[in-house]
């Protein structure tokens, strides 16, 4: 019988202390049961009153505290010393439009944010999926559809409040001072574990300054057989400078149940532009050639309202199962690696059969925006580096049982070191799709990894907050 938790009679807001006999995805619903055990506690606060509280429970029976947004991140593990501290309550959304800016809990998802703002004609930078935790996404760095654009999430965070380990309140900014101020650099970024977020201020921009055709925007996506793997990795690597609002991606995938040929392999090369449709077709041009068309098995140009952009994604959203995401951001890539990959790709997902659900993405945009934000004086010392690169290839691995997660996590391995090949600089990925015990060399600069560590040491002493980086 596992010892009591002490401290729990100072908790005024709802907690479970998890039965071992209960399916942990009854009490504790996340993405990925990769990592994933049944946790001392689940505090769920409402204020911040109550975080605090939880910090203090934390320190009295010498557990972990990890703040759980989106329930996403598949690097973080949690087991029967961490005090789960489910963030869901702080959904708050604040848009102050003279100044261009949103205010956002740290329960507020993706989807929710990005719908809020598009009724009031406006967008930030996001992630793909919906149901992810914006904070989350900010802490990690955060890729996006609008990297052309915009640039990282992290290009536009203006503040964090957050929890520090003391149980003080800090409202950590790109005007702060000293300490504070090497806070903030690192919660953009390299955030995890360094406090609780309880709120974020994010830049806004206007939906009308995109000059969309009716109001909405452009995607193209063609599905394609295996036979013409070679046409579109060709295609996709031809785009020798992509535009600023166009984004293009590769997917490899096996066709869902319910639709023709479900099980089969099939993949797919899609383009999302942030602009005129006139302006994307010649963009996008590469996507219209008849000798590349006649290929696909479907061909379909749409107009989306911004605010169901992420909508087409939602089936990889599914809880259970074991899954990640794990990427490599590239400056440079070659037909041969998207060829090389697809051919690991489908070998494994014959051999594992509860693997079927495994995908891999090749991303691409102009990462001319994520040069010149990095050198304003408010983005130099962000947590974020290989502002050069324009390519992001990401597995997202996805089984039922341990043993095809030990099998799947050697074809992650594998098929990042394929990307690789013939990119010169460093290897790098983003925070929020690093492996567990990730080398923090494929991160960070050994300059930036020291600089985290000190900044963990000088906010958190007694690593009450579980960090990636506190080694």
């Amino acid at each position: 019988m596992a010892p009591a938790i002490l401290g729990t009679d100072g908790l005024s807001c709802p907690f479970v202390i998890p039965n071992h006999d209960t399916p942990l995805g009854d009490v504790l619903p996340r993405w990925s049961a990769s990592h994933l055990s049944h946790p001392a506690i689940i505090v769920t606060p409402k204020t911040e009153d109550d975080v605090v509280s939880a910090i203090h429970l934390a320190k009295q029976n010498g557990f972990r505290l990890i703040p759980g947004g989106g329930g996403h991140g598949t690097f973080v593990p949690i087991d029967s010393e961490t005090v789960y501290v489910d963030m869901k309550a702080f959904k708050s959304i604040e848009l102050d439009k003279p100044s261009d800016i949103v205010r956002l809990g740290a329960g507020v998802l993706t989807g929710e944010l990005l719908k809020s703002l598009a009724a009031d004609g406006r967008y930030t930078t996001v992630s793909n999926s919906n149901a992810v935790g914006v904070v989350g996404s900010l802490l990690g760095g955060g890729t996006t559809s609008q990297n052309g654009l915009q640039g990282f999430m992290v290009d536009n965070v203006l503040s964090f409040r957050l929890i520090t380990a003391e149980g003080k309140t800090v409202e950590a900014s790109s005007s702060s001072a000293g300490e504070e101020l090497a806070l903030f650099h690192a919660l953009c970024g390299a955030g995890h574990g360094l406090g609780v977020v309880t709120a974020a201020t994010m830049k806004t921009y206007p939906i009308a300054d995109l000059g969309l055709s009716e109001d909405k925007i452009w995607t193209r996506t063609l599905v394609f057989p295996p036979p013409a793997l070679k046409d579109v990795a060709e295609a996709f690597v031809a785009v020798q400078h992509p535009a600023g609002p166009l984004n293009l991606q590769i997917t490899f995938l096996r066709s869902p149940p319910g639709t023709p040929a479900a099980g089969s392999p099939i993949i797919i090369l899609s383009a999302t532009y942030y602009g005129p449709s006139a302006d994307a077709e010649k963009a996008a041009a590469g996507l219209f050639d008849a000798s590349l068309v006649q290929k696909a098995i479907k061909a379909d140009t749409a107009l989306l309202p911004l605010s169901r952009i992420n909508d087409g994604l939602e089936p990889l959203n599914a809880h259970g199962g074991f899954k990640s995401m794990n990427a490599a951001r590239l400056a440079a890539l070659k037909p041969e690696s998207i060829s090389a990959t697809f051919a690991t790709w489908l070998q494994t997902t014959e051999k594992l059969p509860d693997a079927g659900r495994t995908a891999f993405v090749f991303h691409r945009f102009d990462p001319t925006k994520l040069q010149s934000n990095g050198a304003t004086q408010q983005s130099k010392d962000k947590f974020v580096e290989g502002r050069d690169r324009g390519f992001t290839v990401m597995a997202v691995p996805w089984c039922y049982s341990p043993d095809s997660w030990g099998k799947l996590a050697a074809f992650v391995d594998e098929v990042l070191s394929i990307c690789r090949r013939g990119d010169a600089g460093a290897a790098r990925t983003l925070p929020n799709t690093m492996k567990l015990g990730a080398d923090l060399g494929e991160l960070f600069s050994d300059e930036r990894v020291r600089e985290l560590q000190r900044v963990k040491k000088t906010w958190d002493a007694e690593d009450v907050f579980w960090s990636p980086y506190a080694r």
